[in-house]
């Protein structure tokens, strides 16, 4: 597998090990079907430092979280947990087990209003910023 597949596949490991999530899907096609729900995206990834033999790669992924209500304290309350269950699940020892050079919250944390299949939600969505290193012109091997 991949650098980036390994790095995935611990990020997916991390999500759903999140108690309470009732549904977990990387790069999903479409709205959740039951909350408190996570959805792992791959915004892409680039080069932002080279040294011999190797590239220092930029990913940046995106989680977006779902709970049911879309209006009151106790609706925001319980997003406001579940986005910093995410934080610490993914930010907690700051390299994902030794897998990346780091990882970090980036942006501002998204919030909307939605209707999932008729039950109104509130979401967020926040972004990561993950370095890693590749060897240089093979970006499945890891440096």
């Amino acid at each position: 597998m991949s650098a980036l597949g390994d790095i995935f596949l611990e990020l997916d490991r991390r999500l759903t090990g999140i108690d309470g999530i009732a549904e977990f899907e990387r790069m999903p096609s479409g709205d959740p079907s039951s909350v408190p729900a996570l959805r792992l995206f791959d915004d892409g990834d680039e080069p932002i430092d080279g040294e011999p033999g190797g590239v220092i790669m930029r990913e940046i992924v995106s989680v977006e979280g779902f709970v049911e209500g879309s209006s009151g304290a106790v609706a925001h309350d319980a997003m406001l947990d579940l986005h910093a269950a995410v934080v610490f699940a993914l930010c907690d020892d700051g390299d994902l087990g030794g897998l990346v050079q780091t990882i970090e919250v980036v942006d501002q944390r998204r919030v909307e209003v939605r209707e999932l299949s008729s039950v109104r939600s509130l979401a967020f969505a926040q972004n990561f910023a993950i370095t890693y290193a590749t060897v240089r012109g093979n970006p499945a091997a890891r440096a």
